[in-house]
């Protein structure tokens, strides 16, 4: 019997904050509202007995230059999508409700080390069927610190002699 070797890493950077986000509007949006990181198959989900439904993803970054020739650190400004989608617009469970929910949860806040988050749109993407689907955009800005790359040193010196 053969064992297989499973290498497990720790989660990204990206996964941390993901997780950080979710952990804090869970606790501080209501509990009309089920809150969690996008699933694997977006298609699938599914909230027929919910008002309300809150999900979450990464969507890209954008880096400043970095700031001298033997500086590889860049500013990096990380951009979340959290998408909400509800039933109604106004009152308890409503859309209105929620939105400001989220806003106040998450702006001015920092997530895994990143932040202090800032909130850059709120859009109606669209009304299907009676649910309402929103898109709450937020950047947190995050260094981007490159990886240590060591300069291999020659085994050997040429031999002067005098």
């Amino acid at each position: 019997m053969t064992e297989s070797l499973r290498t497990v890493r720790d989660p990204s950077f990206i996964e941390k904050v993901d997780t950080a986000l979710e952990t804090v509007l869970k606790e501080n949006v209501s509990g009309q509202c089920l809150v969690a990181v996008f699933p694997n198959d977006p298609k699938l989900f599914d909230f027929a007995n919910l008002p309300a439904a809150l999900l979450i993803h990464y969507a890209g970054s954008r880096f400043a230059q970095p700031k001298g020739p033997a500086n590889t650190a860049q500013a990096r400004s990380m951009e979340w999508a959290l998408v909400l989608l509800c039933r109604s617009l106004r009152g308890e469970g409503g859309a209105y409700l929620h939105l400001e929910d989220i806003r106040l949860a998450v702006q001015g806040r920092a997530f895994a080390g990143a932040g202090p988050a800032f909130m850059t749109r709120d859009q109606l993407i669209e009304e299907k069927d009676g649910v309402w689907r929103w898109e709450i955009r937020i950047a947190l800005p995050a260094p981007a610190v490159a990886r240590n790359y060591q300069t291999p040193a020659p085994l050997m010196r040429p031999a002067i002699s005098t």
